[in-house]
């Protein structure tokens, strides 16, 4: 990153948002608090996007509201046009659901520039193989990229454009990188970038297998909605996903995670500590740090549900009718944090071989609810496998080509990836 500094000198550092959502909105209001000397750029999906946060932000600007206050005044330029904001990107940061992580990664990568930093907010199981497939080599021979395991803010759009609302700031986020020697100069730099505490972790192994969103997303969909069989409901009905939290979905996504930690310490020990693996903790010991100061009981994972700082969420549903009320599906609790995360670690647990009953039953019962099959009898060998970024997918069967791919003395992330 030294390098980068130099190559740069005193030039006015650009920041370019990819996504228009809740992360995007949340974003170029944060970088713009803490990242004054810089331009933040925003490439959105269509040119019908653009032009809605545009009349929206001439209306009197984009602010946020709730635990972080401030406006959007870096933004420079809001285009659907990557040739437009990416070539002369510093930082590209990719805030977008897993499943458009391809198609964004698509987009740009012909325009990143040789010494532009790629990197995902949160980031997902496998987007180490989706940035070295769709991120070219050029100059350098190698690219930069990194991830955040989680959004470091709980946000919603209130007013495309105009307000978006900041309800809860995690205590930290964790941050892999490629080359993973670089993650300490990362932490540092996005720390400052986004006014978060950020932690380097040695791998992206440890962002894959630690996302906790992966167990509490399919975990309270499922413990909410597994005996669903089509009934409707009024408003006053939809079930708090949090707040109504029973103890026994809390052991639910304790055992999720429980068995992800399995994993973790199976990859540890069989590659006799080759396979650098931190920062991958429990879901409640996360929820305990991650939300310390706003749960009043952190007991155990449901009362961190039940009393911690998201209480006003409902479960995702859609309006049928006036009124009734499903659940929806289609949510990225499910399409996200299923084939973009407990699929995923499913995949690593096959390779060592370490079994995953409660990960199964919830893919099994989510893919479903999704039209979709993954896992038939006890294989990851579903006709909707084949897209997804498993290592199977890109030629690694064994804890001997892992080892290979992951291995700390790889520095050129593209090439340790193919």
């Amino acid at each position: 990153m030294s390098e980068k500094a130099c190559a740069s000198g005193d030039r006015t550092r650009v920041l370019t948002i990819c996504g228009g959502g809740n992360a995007g909105h949340a974003l170029a209001v944060v970088i713009s608090k803490h990242a004054r000397a810089a331009h933040v750029d925003w490439l959105v999906g269509s040119a019908e996007k653009a032009d809605l946060l545009r009349r929206g932000i001439a209306r009197g600007g984009l602010r946020s509201t709730g635990v972080i206050t401030a406006e959007a005044d870096r933004l420079r330029t809001i285009s659907s046009d990557p040739a437009e904001v990416i070539p002369n990107a510093d930082f590209v940061l990719l805030a977008v659901p897993a499943f458009a992580h391809t198609a964004v990664l698509g987009r740009i990568g012909m325009h990143v520039g040789d010494r532009t930093y790629v990197g995902c907010l949160p980031t997902r199981g496998g987007f180490e193989f989706e940035a070295a497939r769709y991120l070219p080599r050029r100059g350098r021979g190698h690219r930069w990229i990194f991830g955040l395991q989680t959004l470091p803010w709980s946000t919603r759009v209130v007013k495309p454009g105009e307000v978006v609302n900041i309800g809860a700031a995690k205590a930290e986020a964790t941050v892999a990188s490629l080359p993973a020697k670089s993650g300490p100069e990362f932490a540092r730099e996005l720390s400052q970038i986004l006014g978060t505490r950020i932690v380097p972790t040695d791998s992206f192994l440890s962002l894959t297998l630690g996302n906790p969103g992966q167990f509490i997303h399919p975990g309270l969909m499922y413990g909410h909605f597994r005996s669903w069989r089509g009934e409707r409901y009024d408003k006053a009905a939809i079930p708090m996903l949090y707040a109504a939290a029973t103890d026994e979905m809390g052991e639910i996504v304790e055992r999720l995670s429980s068995e992800a930690i399995a994993v973790t310490d199976a990859l540890r020990a069989r590659s006799a500590g080759v396979l650098s693996i931190d920062h991958v903790q429990p879901v409640h010991a996360w929820l305990r740090s991650a939300y310390a100061e706003v749960t009043a009981d952190v007991r155990t994972v449901a009362t961190c549900f039940r009393t911690g700082p998201i209480q006003a969420r409902r479960a995702p549903m859609i309006e049928e009718t006036p009124g009734s009320f499903v659940p929806n599906f289609q949510y990225r609790y499910l399409t996200e944090d299923v084939p973009y995360g407990l699929i995923v670690t499913r995949a690593f647990a096959d390779i060592v071989g370490v079994r995953t009953p409660t990960i199964d039953e919830v893919i099994s019962w989510a893919q479903g609810v999704l039209n979709k099959v993954y896992l038939t009898g006890d294989r990851l060998e579903g006709p909707d496998m084949s897209d997804l970024p498993v290592p199977q997918n890109h030629g690694i069967y064994s804890l001997d080509a892992l080892i290979r791919r992951y291995e700390p003395a790889a520095t050129d992330p593209v090439q340790l990836l193919r």
